[in-house]
C-alpha cells in the first residue's frame, strides 16, 4: 500500500546554466526515492537539445528506473520538439495531453502542457501572433483534460511550464505578471479541483506555493527554489468502483 506519492520536480535547468544548480541539489538529495520525475519545461536553453544530455544523464546516474515526465517550455523551441521526442523517447513526453502511472497501488494521472498566457510576449506577438488563439483554446483543452483524468485517477496532476496562477509568481515584476501566467487556469482549478498544480517559468518568484480551491500549487522552477523539489501527496479522493461506475 502506498499512502503518499513521492514527486521530484524541477523545471528552469536552461542546460549548462543552472545545471550546476541541479546536480549539486539532486547528490545531496535525501527522501525516499520518488515515483516519478516531473520537469516542467526550460530543461534546455534557446533550442539547444544538447542540454537534455546532461540533466537526463544526472537524473538516469541517481533514478535509475523513475519514470519522467516532462513538457516543453518557452526554451524547448516548437521546432526542436520532434528531434527532443525523438532522442529521448523513454520520457513522457506531454503536450496538451494526458498520461496515468501507478504509484503502488495509486492511480497518478498527469495533464501536461505548456500552458496559456493572459498576453502575448513582444517576441511572440512579432513572430507567432497565432499563439493567441492557441492560448485561449488551451484553457478549455486543459479543462476537459482535467476532467477526464479525474474519472480515472486517485490523484490528479496539472503540470505546466507557465503558471495557472498570479500567485506563485510573486517577486517577479508585477507588470509583467500577464506576460508569465493565465488567470483564466485559476477558474479551472478551482472548479475541476485536481490535487496538484505544478510549473516553472518564474525564476524570481519570492511566493512559490499556494492553495486554489482545495488544489495546491507548486512553482518548481529550479533557480527560485535553489534546488528540486520534493512532494509527497496523499490523494484526497480513492475511488470507489461499483456497479461499473466511477464514484468520488
Amino acid at each position: 500500500m502506498v499512502s503518499n506519492v513521492r514527486l521530484l520536480a524541477f523545471g528552469d535547468v536552461h542546460g549548462a546554466q543552472y545545471f550546476g544548480l541541479l546536480r549539486a541539489s539532486l547528490r545531496t538529495f535525501t527522501p525516499e526515492e520518488p515515483h516519478v520525475i516531473l520537469m516542467a519545461g526550460d530543461i534546455i536553453d534557446r533550442g539547444d537539445v544538447s542540454g537534455m544530455d546532461l540533466v537526463l544523464r544526472e537524473l538516469r546516474a541517481r533514478f535509475k528506473e523513475v519514470p519522467i515526465v516532462a513538457v516543453f517550455g518557452n526554451d524547448e523551441y516548437h521546432e526542436v520538439e520532434g528531434q527532443l521526442t525523438k532522442n529521448y523517447s523513454y520520457v513522457i513526453w506531454l503536450d496538451d495531453s494526458v498520461t496515468v502511472l501507478k504509484a503502488g497501488d495509486v492511480t497518478v494521472g498527469i495533464v501536461g502542457s505548456r500552458g496559456s498566457l493572459d498576453k502575448l510576449t513582444y517576441w511572440q506577438s512579432k513572430n507567432m501572433p497565432q499563439l493567441e488563439t492557441v492560448y485561449r483554446r488551451r484553457v478549455t483543452v486543459l479543462r476537459r483534460l482535467l476532467e477526464e483524468v479525474s474519472k480515472m485517477a486517485d490523484l490528479t496532476i496539472l503540470l505546466t511550464h507557465y503558471s495557472p496562477t498570479y500567485q506563485t509568481i510573486r517577486g517577479e515584476p508585477e507588470k509583467i505578471y500577464p506576460f508569465m501566467a493565465c488567470r483564466h487556469l485559476e477558474d479551472v482549478i478551482r472548479e475541476v479541483k485536481p490535487d496538484l498544480a505544478i510549473h516553472a517559468h518564474a525564476h524570481n518568484a519570492t511566493v512559490t506555493e499556494a492553495v486554489i480551491g482545495l488544489t495546491k500549487v507548486y512553482n518548481v522552477s529550479l533557480p527560485a527554489r535553489k534546488g528540486v523539489t520534493y512532494i509527497a501527496a496523499s490523494p484526497r479522493y480513492r475511488l470507489v468502483r461499483a456497479g461499473g461506475s466511477t464514484q468520488r
